[in-house]
């Protein structure tokens, strides 16, 4: 009886032995790619983002946190893992205090929706950094819509300015017409006066 169990045993351990061979091979190669993906940059494609107009410039520069935030933005390229997760941290806190805390030129609603994407991506983005198994494809698209959120929000901030220019250039223009009609008015009028006098 010892003895059928004792080749039960050999013949249990000769089965079992390439399965648990083939799990720390697997162990040694997730070690390996887990150091690889701590090395590796991302974001080494993403276009550079459009520059602030210098009128827009000096109203953003009442919003404390929007040059934090551009700098943030454009430093997420050509970084680590742990440098994205950090600094999409910090980009999910500053785009929570740009929503709160708009100047009364950039209140618009245009604006706003921007800063909602922006946090979105925020959000998404520093979810993807602190998964344990990083997807490198799902970290680049996510890189790459953060940063087009933040060029969307950049070149809404300028078309405001340049919107609010051409509106007041409408206005000045509307302004000289009605005055050159009320002095076209004046003189008839005053010609009218002069013809009944006569």
């Amino acid at each position: 009886m010892t003895f059928y169990f004792r080749i039960i045993l050999v013949l249990f351990t000769l089965v079992l032995l390439p399965f648990s061979c083939a799990e720390t091979s697997e162990d040694t190669t997730a070690v390996v790619n887990d150091e690889q993906q701590a090395k590796a940059l991302y974001g080494s494609t993403m276009a550079p983002l459009p520059k602030v107009s210098e009128v827009a410039r000096i109203e953003t520069e009442k919003w404390s946190v929007f040059d934090d935030f551009e700098e943030n933005v454009s430093l997420l390229k050509n970084q680590t893992v742990a440098v994205i997760k950090g600094r999409s941290g910090g980009l999910i806190l500053e785009t929570d205090s740009l929503q709160k805390n708009i100047p009364e030129a950039l209140d618009t609603r245009p604006i706003y929706a921007r800063l909602i994407l922006a946090n979105t991506r925020a959000k998404l983005l520093n979810q993807l950094a602190s998964y344990d198994k990083i997807d490198s494809l799902q970290l680049e698209n996510s890189l790459k819509e953060m940063n087009l959120a933040a060029a969307t929000l950049f070149t809404e901030i300028n078309r405001t300015f340049k919107k609010n220019k051409i509106d007041e250039e409408l206005k000045e223009s509307e302004k000289k017409e009605l005055e050159q009609q009320q002095r076209f008015l004046d003189s008839v009028y005053k010609s009218e006066i002069q013809d009944n006098k006569q």
